[in-house]
């Protein structure tokens, strides 16, 4: 189930053409953050980041779309966009909040306790991994069923919750290639800041541990460097969001075959279609 779903996401990178969009999404969103953060002023680059965040759902919508149903007709992507995208949005919303907020609840309640705040950060972020872990099916369960927000986390929930290890193995499949995207990006990183690079391979490692935490810091984070950086992100996220998206789905789409369909059993079924605008007309 792991492995053929991994077989269909590589594949999609030529079968399927739309899969791309969500990559050239997410690297245009680095860049023009970056660019606006350092050009204009922080607050412009938060603003687009928050617009790239409201509207990356929408994308995500289409090509979960077109990759369930295979669909490769003209404005597919499209009609599954529109319909898909609230749907897609507000549980996307509530993982982040719940998030944001589990992480700082964990980590107040540390720090009052005495614990370091690194390790007290670091702590936190292992407590959100569950909610993640559970709710992570949520918004493509919500396109593919039209459930609401609730409902589509306790879908995503129960699915994972009958998945045992076939979900496991997926999650760590995903752990093992966002591992091998850190060494791409690493990759990159030597290509594109060579040059910026280049003076701190000039200094030894006992003058660099010598170096107060400020002049190790300006020297680490120089203009060059960070552009470097920015760059070889942007990179990563155009090769490698498309694999997690389409992983994500087709994995999706056998759990709905290996479980008979939906884990949330809404009361009434309703059975219809979509028109060229994504509006749902229920058959009667």
């Amino acid at each position: 189930m792991v492995f053929a779903s991994l077989t269909q996401a590589v594949k999609a990178y030529g079968k399927m053409p739309h899969v791309w969009i969500s990559g050239i999404f997410a690297a245009l969103a680095i860049l023009l953050t970056y660019y606006l953060a350092f050009t204009v002023n922080e607050v412009a680059g938060l603003a687009v980041m928050v617009i790239f965040f409201f509207a990356f759902p929408y994308v995500l919508a289409g090509t979960y779309g077109v990759l369930i149903d295979n669909n490769k007709k003209k404005g597919a992507f499209k009609i599954y966009a529109r319909y898909g995208f609230r749907r897609c949005l507000f549980p996307n919303i509530l993982l982040v909040l719940l998030t944001w907020f589990l992480m700082n609840l964990a980590t107040t309640l540390l720090l009052l306790f005495g614990v370091p705040a690194e390790m007290s950060l670091y702590i936190s972020f292992f407590v959100v991994i569950p909610l993640v872990f559970f709710c992570y099916f949520a918004d493509i369960t919500a396109i593919r069923h039209n459930l609401t927000m609730g409902q589509a986390v306790r879908d995503s929930a129960k699915r994972v919750s009958l998945g045992s290890f076939s979900i496991t193995a997926f999650y760590l499949m995903n752990i093992a290639v966002l591992f091998f995207a850190s060494f791409f990006m690493s990759f990159v990183m030597s290509f594109v800041g060579f040059e910026a690079l280049l003076p701190l391979t000039e200094i030894s490692e006992e003058v660099l541990l010598s170096m107060p935490v400020e002049e190790l810091t300006a020297l680490v984070l120089t203009p060059e460097i960070i552009f470097a950086s920015v760059v070889s992100l942007a990179v990563t996220a155009f090769v490698f969001v498309p694999f997690f998206v389409s992983f994500k789905t087709y994995f999706f789409k056998r759990m709905l075959t290996v479980y008979n369909g939906q884990a949330y059993h809404r009361p009434e079924e309703e059975d219809g279609e979509y028109d060229e605008k994504g509006r749902w007309f229920k058959y009667k």
